[in-house]
């Protein structure tokens, strides 16, 4: 049986100590329930939790919850709550199902049996019933077991409670006169039925049990003094904030509560430490747990040290360094009581999860170590990764009301918290040199400790270590500088090089390795001393940006000297600007025409110098305009793309033309549920009307959509969900009796995100597609369409930096449409690339989120490779950041070439050899950064399929 923790005694040294379950016909039952029940009714906290939801829904709708930190509740209705006891059987709290509309059970909703508010609940329930064991079929399940003992009798009624294990029993008070006392059955698994449980509380060891502070705020060997009256900080953090990219681990063993939480906060910061190595490096074992200064310590274990329990692992086998920390308490009549919760919220906010020890449940309870990641002010919560097992509170993003989590559960340990990090390096430095060109590296170090954690563990020895290849000389002095200013949490400093290279090329592979000395003391290692710090490689790019749009667009193989684009508004905060690529080493001399509703504008005639870039605003000839297109013609072959933005920047689209018309389109992408919209806008060129008729594909079948007549020279946008409402996966097919162009765009989250592409003319049985990701918070699915009338076999594979890794193969109906998600194939990967292939011919297109889908965007494939691609749009200024992305799907490696255009000519990209069946990212602000207009041209020994995908900053 796993079990964790004992009761607060008092003790700022703290464990989660465990408890041990002794199965025995003799010793005495836990005190038995007494005379009444809970002060709260069943009906009472099914109305409280009935409200939770409707303030989750509200806050959903309204956008005061960031997207994928709360449930979908949307329709969701309370269930019948089952009422559990603590463990001497007063009532606790009732656990309340929450149905969604189809009637199944998809979380639970903890309430308080004393208060009748809630407490907590759960983003998922997992098991097919609620709860997996009823009180019936616990009387059967026990009565059996009694029956095969020779005890059978007419049982009682059971009643729930949550044992100091942390586990939910069904707990069976039997007749005195009986051998067996009581009976144990779990609620929330399946196991046999436990007879005359004693759940004895192991004695803490005496040198555990002093009231002592093993780091005090005030340096090694003092305690700091507290000030007389109460210092009250205003909260300046924002009204709710979730760390992005936390991961979760469940702690691999009973009593690895605390180990699982520092392995998340490690993973999250850094490599992913093993967590049976921070258990034996902060003493953890069974029965007793862990205490908190020992786990604290082991944030701190390098290299310099030797694991208590395994005197051979000197430092983590993932990373020899250790990262800085801090901590404090909180606790009630002390100076910082006051601020207990802005603080916590402002660590949150500044992106540290906070690692602190609470009772497991409502006291009294046993110890337990929890990692608050998040918070929301407009519901009241606190967001939580417990790394706990069972049901029904096991997880992540555990939601916990702020007052139950802060002074109900938190004061096991006088609210003790921690944060960890490694010291943050960054490097400025060229991106680029030339042999014999000096040049200098800055590094700026912080050892991270924000208010109120500053002014602890006072390091001693700060260097910075200089690492590069042989091909740079130092001028002047060594490869390790001290830093001045590093003397504790909360200090920085910056240490400088002036380097001469031997050779012309990249800067990338300069980094710079910061650490200092620590000591600290801990009952189980007596006095230590450890290197703490962090590792920086980067600086010459511009600072990455907040990401709140991206857009995405596959390049042309081939200029042209006609374009059309078919999308474009300039009305509702809409932005639309139109950017023209000349590849020629002569001028062009371009011109724009708008199609409207009411038809043809003349835009802006403009000549290109060689080898550059121009960007059109449409809202200067053509302003207020709801649906606009685009044409685009040139007396030299050029390359023109659309993006566009709204609501101040915060979603931001961008496809890349078409240099011909068609009678016949596909778009494979679409989506009308889950708050998704999908339009698919056609433009008409023709000086004669068109008749247009749309049909969409699902994974039932086809259905006919809307057929219109166009005027001649004007556009016209089309609602999918006006015909096909709450479909998840939609494809369209486009056809009429001129030659016309379609695009389609995508909103999602109250138009939070948004994205969009221009078709294709023609199925294919073999489809490219460069981009992809599916680590740092990072979802691409890929989205295939079969238009035929009879099914499609088809095969996904993808090509990341490693090289090639096989996906799925799917047979899809006649008319229908599959997506797939890259992340179930290939998970935690930064590039990849996918190929589709068919028996017979599909549509290709990839859609990628971020952000918990605060921006998405998506492109069609490339069916055809070439040793040559145009990319038109492109910005590394303020708020822009802008991606090259190169995939080679040769069997062997191929030469690839890029040269940027800017409104100032051509400049030098990178070059270098791709391997084969691999993907490689270049991140353009590396060599022209600071560019409001660039443009890419990418050019290879064999044929390559390349991408830009742009990510920035809201207006």
């Amino acid at each position: 049986m796993r079990s964790m923790g004992l009761p607060n005694s008092g003790k700022r040294t703290l464990p989660a100590l465990a408890v041990v379950l002794v199965i025995t016909l003799s010793t005495a039952s836990l005190v038995r329930a007494g005379e009444g029940g809970a002060a709260v009714s069943p009906a009472q906290a099914r109305a409280e939790a009935a409200n939770l939801i409707s303030r989750v829904v509200s806050a959903s709708e309204a956008g005061d919850v960031r997207p994928g930190t709360a449930p979908d509740w949307e329709g969701a209705v309370p269930g019948k709550p089952l009422l559990v006891c603590s463990c001497d059987g007063n009532p606790s709290q009732y656990l309340v199902p929450v149905l969604n509309s189809g009637g199944k059970v998809v979380s639970t909703i903890g309430v308080s049996a004393t208060t009748g508010t809630w407490t907590r609940y759960s983003p998922r329930y997992q098991l097919p019933e609620f709860p997996l064991v009823d009180a019936g079929e616990a009387i059967e399940e026990v009565r059996g077991f009694l029956e095969r003992r020779g005890t059978p009798i007419d049982l009682p009624a059971p009643e729930a409670r949550v044992a100091p294990d942390k586990v939910v029993y069904w707990f069976f008070d039997l007749p005195g006169e009986l051998p067996i006392n009581d009976v144990y059955l779990p609620v929330f698994f399946e196991a046999p039925p436990l007879a005359d449980v004693t759940f004895s509380r192991v004695k803490e060891p005496a040198s555990e049990g002093e009231n002592k502070r093993d780091h005090p705020r005030g340096g090694i060997g003092e305690v700091a003094a507290e000030p007389e009256t109460p210092v009250t900080r205003a909260g300046g953090a924002p009204a709710a904030y979730d760390i992005e990219g936390v991961p979760y681990h469940v702690q691999e063993d009973g009593v690895w509560c605390g180990a699982a939480c520092l392995e998340m906060v490690f993973d999250y910061s850094g490599p992913d430490i093993s967590q049976s190595e921070i258990a034996g490096v902060s003493n953890t074992k069974s029965p007793n747990g862990c205490f908190n200064s020992e786990l604290f310590r082991s944030a701190q274990f390098s290299s310099n040290s030797a694991s208590i329990q395994d005197p051979g692992l000197h430092g983590y086998t993932a990373r020899a360094l250790g990262y800085g920390a801090a901590y404090e308490y909180w606790e009630d009549g002390s100076s910082l009581y006051d601020s207990r919760y802005t603080d916590l919220k402002s660590l949150v906010a500044q992106d540290y999860p906070v690692l602190i020890l609470t009772y497991y449940d409502t006291p009294p309870s046993t110890g337990h170590f929890r990692l608050v990641k998040g918070y929301n002010d407009s519901l009241d919560e606190f967001i939580v990764h417990d790394p706990w097992y069972t049901p029904p509170w096991d997880g992540p993003d555990q939601h916990f009301n702020q007052t139950f989590l802060v002074d109900s559960l938190w004061d096991y340990s006088d609210r003790w918290g921690m944060i960890a990090a490694p010291w943050s390096v960054s490097i400025t430095k060229p991106a680029s040199v030339y042999a014999g060109q000096e040049f200098t590296v800055e590094a700026s170090v912080s050892y991270r400790g924000p208010n109120p954690l500053e002014g602890q563990f006072p390091c001693t020895g700060a260097t910075a270590t200089l690492q590069m290849s042989s091909s740079y000389q130092i001028v002047g002095g060594e490869a390790s500088r001290a830093i001045p200013g590093i003397d504790a949490t909360g200090s920085s400093g910056r240490a400088s090089w002036t380097l001469r290279p031997m050779e012309t090329g990249s800067t990338d592979d300069i980094q710079v390795t910061a650490m200092g000395s620590v000591a600290g003391s801990t009952d189980a290692y007596g006095t230590y001393s450890d290197w703490i710090g962090g590792v920086g490689t980067g600086g010459s790019v511009p600072a990455v940006t907040s990401r709140t749009w991206g857009h995405d667009s596959v390049g042309v193989p081939n200029p042209s000297q006609l374009w059309y684009l078919a999308e474009g508004c300039t009305n509702g905060g809409f932005e639309t600007w139109v950017l023209v690529q000349n590849p020629n080493n002569r001028p062009a001399n371009v011109g724009l025409t708008y199609m409207t509703p009411d038809g043809a504008t003349q835009g802006p005639t403009e000549q290109l110098p060689a080898n550059s870039r121009k960007t059109f605003y449409v809202a200067d000839v053509v302003p207020d305009c709801w649906d606009v297109s685009t044409m685009v013609t040139s007396d030299e072959p050029v390359i023109a793309e659309r993006s566009m933005y709204g609501n101040n920047r915060t979603w931001g689209h961008d496809s890349i033309g078409t240099s011909v018309t068609s009678k016949q389109w596909y778009l494979a992408e679409g989506c009308t549920n889950g708050g998704f919209e999908t339009w698919v806008l056609v433009q008409n060129p023709n000086n004669e009307p068109a008749d247009v008729s749309l049909m969409y594909m699902t994974t039932e079948g086809a259905k006919q959509g809307p057929t219109e007549t166009l005027p001649a020279n004007s556009r016209k946008t089309f609602n999918v969900a006006d015909t096909v409402p709450g479909c998840w996966d939609v494809s369209t097919l486009v056809t009429a009796d001129r030659h016309v162009v379609a695009e389609r765009s995508m909103y999602g989250n109250n138009r939070t995100w948004g994205h969009d592409s221009i078709g294709t003319r023609s199925p294919s049985k073999q489809w490219y597609l460069a981009e992809g990701c599916t680590n740092g918070g990072f979802e691409t699915w890929v989205l295939v369409q079969n238009p035929n009338n009879v099914p499609a076999t088809v095969t996904l594979n993808y090509m990341t930096p490693d090289g090639f890794v096989t996906g799925p193969t799917e047979e899809l109906p006649a008319n229908s449409r599959k997506t797939f998600y890259v992340g179930d194939n290939v998970p935690d990967t930064w590039e990849v690339s996918t190929t589709v292939t068919s028996d017979e011919g599909v549509i290709a297109e990839r859609s990628m989120y971020g952000n918990h889908r605060t921006w998405g965007h998506d492109s069609i494939g490339v069916s055809v490779p070439s040793t040559k691609w145009y990319l038109a749009e492109g910005c590394t200024n303020v708020g822009f950041e802008t991606w090259v992305l190169v995939q080679n799907p040769n069997t062997v490696p191929t030469e690839v070439t890029l040269t940027y255009m800017t409104p100032d000519g051509p400049v030098d990209g990178p070059s270098e050899t791709l391997p084969a069946n691999s993907r490689q990212t270049y991140n353009v602000g590396y060599t022209v950064p600071g560019a409001w207009e660039v443009s890419t041209m990418v050019t290879s020994t064999l044929p390559v399929i390349a991408e830009r995908s742009m990510y920035g900053d809201p207006r």
